[in-house]
């Protein structure tokens, strides 16, 4: 999956381009404006820089995805801006990210796109997991928004094939998440969680399925569900979608 990386400022660019580049993705276009991209797709996920906070930036991308659907935006917001604003960028956009945070996050939030899932302020997804999510044969949960009608939050519990080719990215083709991204957040460890359940939490962000899980920590997929229902009961979650958006908000938090 190539990463087109956009925005005014060359050293900004050229900072996103190292971050990436050394989690070994796939770069595509580097350019200035959102408008030189068309006709991206499936394979496609753009990084975008904006220091705009206002209805333009809203339009903008707007306009973008009609001409570039399938493909997934993250934008990275040079200032603050407020919850409602949040709400409508994320109506276009799969993650709404404000600057200050740190590379690993944004790594972390590549990671979380690529998997299927989208990254949305608070006040929705507190009230996504608050709700009871289904997540077998391909459902779909939908939030309305006050601020703009969004597209449906995409929450299955596996990859979507028609929005990204596997639940992980093959070699190649996307960034391994380092040992450092897999580290316990202070907020995840107050919640109880021991470093194995944290672990395989984050698996969960991966689409993996409790056999994969197992086998690749050589632990019996029985004692993978044991551990997730204790997960589930110590974060507060019903299943498995809410607990792979709850960790992914940890990596951000």
């Amino acid at each position: 999956m190539p990463v087109h990386i956009v925005g005014e400022s060359r050293l900004l660019r050229d900072m996103f381009l190292a971050i990436c580049q050394s989690n070994d993705y796939q770069i595509g276009t580097c350019c200035d404006e959102l408008s030189t991209l068309a006709g991206l797709g499936i394979d496609d996920l753009v990084l975008y820089y904006s220091h705009e906070t206002g209805p333009e930036l809203v339009e903008e991308l707007r306009q973008f995805k009609e001409g570039n659907d399938a493909s997934l935006l993250i934008l990275i917001m040079g200032r603050e801006c407020s919850t409602s604003m949040q709400t409508a960028l994320s109506a276009y956009a799969e993650a709404v990210i404000p600057q200050r945070k740190s590379a690993e996050a944004l790594i972390a939030a590549l990671r979380v796109v690529q998997s299927g899932y989208r990254i949305v302020p608070s006040d929705i997804s507190a009230a996504l997991r608050a709700a009871d999510v289904t997540t077998s044969g391909g459902d779909r949960a939908a939030e309305t928004l006050s601020t703009a009608p969004p597209p449906e939050l995409e929450l299955a519990e596996t990859v979507p094939a028609d929005r990204i080719n596997g639940s992980l990215p093959q070699s190649g083709s996307g960034a391994t998440v380092s040992t450092d991204l897999r580290r316990m957040p202070a907020s995840a460890a107050a919640c109880g969680l021991s470093g194995r359940e944290w672990l395989i939490l984050t698996k969960l962000i991966d689409g993996a399925t409790n056999k994969s899980i197992a086998n690749e920590l050589s632990i019996c997929e029985a004692t993978v569900k044991v551990h997730l229902r204790t997960c589930f009961r110590k974060i507060g979650a019903k299943n498995r979608t809410q607990a792979a958006i709850w960790a992914s908000e940890q990596f951000l938090s």
